[in-house]
C-alpha cells in the first residue's frame, strides 16, 4: 500500500508542474548497489518487488525507467528491455545457530518446518525459489510449509523474526544480512537464470534514455560487480 501511495503521489504531483527528475524504479535487492549508482542528471529511486513496480509502471506512474529482477510480461506493450545490468543466484538461509535443513531434506520436512519465499506472482525471487524447488523434485512435499514474503528483503526479515526456519533470497542479500547465514547455494541442476533486464517505455524522455543509457553502460555494471552481482550468468 505504501509503495502504490508513493507512486499515485508522484502522480499527482507531475500533473501540475514537468517533471524535472527521474524517477527510476528497481528491484528492492539492488537498493545499495543502486544508490552508489551516479546516473546523468536528477535521479529519484523508487524499490520494491519488480512485479509490483511493473505492476505501477503499466498503471501510469511517473518513472519510464525500471530495472527488474526477471522478464516482466505485462510491460511488452509499454516498454522495451534496453539491455541486462547484472546476474544473481539463489541461496537457502537460516538464522544464525539454528539447525541446517538442506535442499535435499526439503523432500522430507520436519512437521513444524517452515520454509519463506516471495509471492511468485509480484516477486521475481519467490518465482525463481518455487522453479528451483520444482526442478529439485521437492516442490510439493515443502508447499504447505510455505511462508510468503512481500519482497525478498521481507523474506529475510521472516526468517531473521523466527517466522519462517529458513528461507530463500538472492545470493547479494546475504551480504547485508545480520543474523542470517547461508545454508547452500541453489544446486547447479536447479540455478535459475536470475538476470536484471532494464526497461524504459516508449514515452520516455530523452532524460529518462539517457539514464537508461548509463545503467547499461560498463560503469554502472563495476559497481553492480563491487556489490556481489554477477556479469553473466552463472
Amino acid at each position: 500500500m505504501k509503495r502504490l501511495l508513493f507512486a499515485l503521489a508522484l502522480l499527482a504531483s507531475c500533473k501540475h508542474s514537468p517533471r524535472t527528475t527521474t524517477t527510476v524504479g528497481a528491484a528492492i535487492s539492488l537498493k545499495e548497489a543502486a544508490e552508489e549508482l551516479q546516473p546523468p542528471g536528477e535521479v529519484q529511486w523508487a524499490f520494491g518487488a519488480s512485479g509490483d513496480l511493473a505492476s505501477q509502471m503499466e498503471r501510469g506512474a511517473p518513472f519510464d525507467v525500471l530495472i527488474a529482477a526477471g522478464v516482466q510480461r505485462p510491460l511488452e506493450k509499454i516498454a522495451t528491455e534496453r539491455c541486462t545490468i547484472a546476474w544473481n543466484t539463489l541461496v537457502l538461509v537460516k538464522h544464525k545457530g539454528s539447525a541446517s535443513v538442506g535442499w535435499s531434506d526439503l523432500a522430507s520436512p520436519p512437521a513444524s518446518f517452515r520454509l519463506a519465499i516471495g509471492y511468485p506472482l509480484s516477486v521475481p525471487a519467490g518465482a525463481y525459489a518455487e522453479e528451483a524447488l520444482r526442478k529439485l523434485g521437492v516442490w510439493n512435499a515443502v508447499a504447505p510449509n510455505v511462508v510468503h514474503g512481500t519482497n525478498v528483503r521481507n523474506v529475510f526479515d521472516l526468517v531473521a523474526r523466527g517466522e519462517a526456519d529458513e528461507g530463500v533470497v538472492y545470493a547479494t542479500d546475504v551480504r547485508i544480512a545480520k543474523d542470517v547465514e547461508v545454508v547452500a547455494e541453489v544446486p547447479a541442476s536447479a540455478r535459475p537464470n536470475v538476470r536484471y533486464p532494464v526497461y524504459v517505455t516508449n514515452a520516455a524522455s530523452e532524460r529518462d534514455k539517457a539514464v537508461a543509457d548509463y545503467l547499461c553502460a560498463p560503469a554502472a555494471k563495476r559497481v553492480l560487480a563491487a556489490h556481489g552481482f554477477l556479469d553473466h550468468p552463472p
